[in-house]
C-alpha cells in the first residue's frame, strides 16, 4: 500500500514539475499561465480552452489551450493565435448547431387552431 501511494505521488509530482517547465504553475487550486509556450499549436489537437485575465492569481493575460498531450500558454494578441481561437470558436458553434433539434423545413403539416 505504502508503495502504491508513494509511487502515485512521484507521477503527480512529475506531472506538476513538467506542466511548470512549460509556463504553467499550479497555485492552490488555481492554474495560471507565468509564460507563453513556444511551439505550435493546431486547432485539431485543442480539447479545449480558458482565457485567463491578468489579476491577482495570474500576472499576464493569456489563452490556456489543453491539447490532447500537452497544456499551452499562447498570447492573446498573437496574430497566429487569434486565427487559431476563431477556429475553435467556429467548431464549437458547429457542434452546438449539431446537437440542436432541426427545425421543420415545410414537410410538416401546419397546425392551426380550431374556430
Amino acid at each position: 500500500m505504502f508503495l502504491r501511494t508513494s509511487a502515485a505521488l512521484l507521477v503527480t509530482a512529475f506531472f506538476l514539475v513538467g506542466l511548470e517547465a512549460k509556463g504553467v504553475q499550479m497555485q492552490k487550486d488555481i492554474q495560471c499561465c507565468m509564460q507563453y509556450s513556444g511551439g505550435k499549436v493546431r486547432a485539431k489537437d485543442v480539447v479545449r480552452f480558458e482565457v485567463q485575465t491578468e489579476g491577482p492569481d495570474c500576472s499576464i493575460q493569456a489563452i490556456i489551450l489543453y491539447t490532447k498531450r500537452a497544456v499551452k500558454c499562447a498570447d492573446p494578441r498573437d496574430r497566429k493565435v487569434k486565427r487559431l481561437l476563431m477556429k475553435l470558436t467556429q467548431r464549437q458553434r458547429t457542434k452546438a448547431q449539431r446537437s440542436t433539434w432541426p427545425q421543420p423545413q415545410g414537410y410538416l403539416p401546419l397546425i392551426t387552431e380550431a374556430k
